[in-house]
C-alpha cells in the first residue's frame, strides 16, 4: 500500500499533519509538497527528467495563491504522460461550498474531503 504522494496546499502546516498521517499510517513511499498549483506541476514535470517518482495519489487544496486547484485540474487533465489515469486525485480542502463540490465532480475528480482528514478516509481511499 506504499504510495508516492503529492501533497498540494498553501497551508504548511496542513501538508505537516497530512505528512505525518500519512508516515505514521505506514502507506506513504515518498511524499512531495507544493505550496500552489504551479509548483505542483513543476513537480510532475521533474517526473520527465527521472528527478521524481510519479505521484500514486495528489491531496489537493483548492484555494491557493498562483494557481488553485481548479486551475491545477484543469492543467493536469491537459498533461500526457503514461498511466497519468491511474493517478489518485483528492480534494482535501476547507470548503463546504456546494459549488465548490459541483465544479469538481464536473472536472472529473471523485473525491472531496473536508480537511482535516482522518485516518479512517486515509485507509479507506490508499487500500488499494
Amino acid at each position: 500500500m506504499n504510495k508516492n504522494v503529492l501533497l498540494v496546499d498553501d497551508d504548511k502546516i496542513c501538508n505537516f499533519i497530512t505528512e505525518a498521517t500519512l508516515n505514521r499510517l505506514g502507506v506513504a513511499k515518498q511524499i512531495h509538497s507544493a505550496l500552489n498549483g504551479k509548483e505542483a506541476l513543476d513537480l510532475i514535470n521533474g517526473y520527465f527528467q527521472g528527478d521524481l517518482a510519479i505521484p500514486d495519489v495528489i491531496f489537493l487544496d483548492l484555494n491557493m495563491p498562483i494557481m488553485d486547484g481548479f486551475q491545477f485540474i484543469e492543467a493536469f487533465k491537459r498533461l500526457e504522460f503514461p498511466k497519468k489515469e491511474n493517478i489518485l486525485i483528492i480534494v482535501l480542502t476547507s470548503s463546504v461550498n456546494p459549488e465548490d463540490i459541483q465544479r469538481v465532480k464536473t472536472l472529473g475528480v471523485d473525491y472531496y474531503l473536508t480537511k482535516p482528514i482522518s485516518e479512517e478516509k486515509i485507509l479507506a481511499l490508499l487500500k488499494n
